[in-house]
C-alpha cells in the first residue's frame, strides 16, 4: 500500500524522513554561495547516495558529483544521473585491475571526460592507461594532493607525479584534488594553500590544471572563497546537522549552517519506567558515527526538542534516558511517534533502503537509496 499522500504520523517506523523543504533550503543557500563566489559544487554523494538527490543537486547548478566507489559511481551513472556536460568523480584511489578495468569500461560506453578517477601511485596510471590504449580512449584522472590520508606530497612530489602521468598516452590530466577535512579555518586555509600553490608548480612545468578541487562542508566558504579554488566538494550540508543544522558530527565548525532536514521516525514502544522509555530504532537503523561519539543526541516529540541524560541503542531499540523527576520524561508516552537526529547522516543513510520525503507533514515521495551497499 502506498504510503504517498499520507501524514508522517502513518509512516510505518523505524523510518528514514527527508524535510522537503529544509533540503531544499540547504541546496539554495549552498549554490547561491556558489554563484556569488563563482566556485564550482561538486557534492559527494557518499552522504545521500540517492540518484534522486543527484539530480536535484546538478539541477540547483551541481557541476558534477563525487563519489567515493567505484560501484557508487556505476550505480549511479547507471540510474541516469549525467545529463549535459556533466560527470562523475571517483575520489578513492584504485589498486585492483578488475576494478580498473570497470573503470575505463565506464568511460567506453559513455563517452570520454564523464567519469574521471582519482590517482596517487604511478602504477595505478600504468594500468590505467594500458587498458585506456587497449580500447582506444583516453582516461580522465585527477592526482590527490595528501593532507593526511591518500595521496601524493604537494610541492615537488605532486609536480613529479604529474609529469609521469601526462607521458602515459591513455590519459588526460584533468588537475589536483586536496579534500582537507572538517577543519577549523586556520587548518583549512593552510590546506588550501598548500593545493593551491601545488596546482601553480605543477602549471610552471607546462602542465595544464583545470580543476583544483577542496573543500567539505565545514570549510565550504574558507575553500569555495580561496582564490585559486575552482571547485569545492561538500556533501551532508543537503542533511544538516545538530539542533540548528549546525555542522557535521555535531561540532559547530567555522559557523556553518545548515537545516537539519534528515530523521529517523520512530516510536515509542514502552513507557512503564520513569527514568526511561523505548523506541522501535536501535542500531540497525542509525549510525553511531564516530567513536566516542554519543550515537544519537537530539529527540523531537511533537515538534520539540526533549532534553534528556542520554539515548542508548542496542540492535533494535532506542532506549531514552531520563534524569530522576525530569519534567520531559511526561512528553513521551506510548505509541507516541518521534524523531531521532542520528550525528552521522552518510553512515545512517546507508542503513535504509529508502528516504521517505515529508512536505508540510505529508508524504510527497519515496526515494530509493540507489546506491547503498555499494563499497566496492
Amino acid at each position: 500500500m502506498s504510503i504517498i499522500g499520507k501524514p508522517v504520523e502513518e509512516i510505518p517506523t523505524p523510518a528514514l524522513i527527508l524535510d522537503l523543504e529544509k533540503f531544499q533550503w540547504n541546496l539554495d543557500k549552498m549554490f547561491k554561495f556558489a554563484r556569488k563566489a563563482k566556485v564550482n559544487v561538486r557534492p559527494h554523494a557518499k552522504t545521500f547516495k540517492a540518484a534522486a538527490i543527484c539530480n536535484k543537486l546538478i539541477e540547483a547548478g551541481a557541476y558534477g558529483i563525487m563519489t567515493q566507489k567505484l560501484s557508487e559511481a556505476e550505480v549511479l551513472l547507471n540510474s541516469g544521473i549525467l545529463y549535459g556536460d556533466k560527470n562523475i568523480l571517483i575520489s578513492q584511489e584504485i589498486s585492483d585491475p578488475t576494478k580498473l578495468e570497470r573503470l575505463v569500461g565506464m568511460t567506453v560506453a559513455m563517452g570520454e571526460g564523464k567519469v574521471l578517477t582519482s590517482l596517487d601511485n604511478l602504477q595505478e596510471a600504468e594500468m590505467i592507461s594500458r587498458i585506456a590504449e587497449r580500447w582506444g580512449v583516453k582516461q580522465d584522472v585527477i592526482m590527490e594532493i595528501t593532507h593526511g590520508r591518500c595521496g601524493v606530497s604537494p610541492g615537488e612530489d605532486a609536480v613529479k607525479m604529474a609529469k609521469r602521468i601526462v607521458k602515459l598516452s591513455g590519459l588526460r590530466f584533468r588537475g589536483i584534488y586536496g579534500y582537507e577535512n572538517p577543519v577549523p579555518r586556520e587548518t583549512a586555509l593552510e590546506r588550501d594553500k598548500l593545493t593551491v600553490d601545488t596546482a601553480e608548480a605543477i602549471r610552471e612545468a607546462g602542465i595544464e590544471v583545470e580543476i583544483v578541487s577542496a573543500g567539505s562542508t565545514a570549510t565550504f566558504e574558507v575553500t569555495g572563497t580561496y582564490p585559486g579554488i575552482t571547485e569545492i566538494e561538500p556533501g551532508s550540508f543537503v542533511f544538516g546537522a545538530g539542533k540548528e543544522g549546525s555542522g557535521y558530527g555535531w561540532e559547530t565548525i567555522n559557523d556553518v549552517y545548515f537545516k537539519n532536514s534528515l530523521t529517523v521516525l520512530t516510536q515509542v514502544i514502552s513507557d512503564n519506567f520513569q527514568n526511561r522509555v523505548v523506541t522501535d530504532a536501535g542500531a540497525k537503523v542509525m549510525s553511531g558515527g564516530h567513536a566516542g561519539v554519543e550515537p544519537v543526541v537530539l529527540v523531537q516529540a511533537d515538534g520539540e526538542y526533549l532534553d534528556f541524560e542520554r539515548v542508548g541503542l542496542s540492535e533494535e531499540h532506542g532506549t531514552i534516558y531520563f534524569k530522576e523527576g525530569d519534567p520531559n520524561r511526561n512528553k513521551l508516552r506510548w505509541g507516541q511517534k518521534i524523531q531521532f537526529t542520528p550525528n552521522h547522516c552518510c553512515t545512517t543513510v546507508n542503513q535504509h533502503d529508502e528516504i521517505v520525503v515529508v512536505k508540510d507533514g505529508y508524504v510527497c515521495a519515496v526515494w530509493p537509496v540507489t546506491a547503498r551497499g555499494q563499497y566496492q
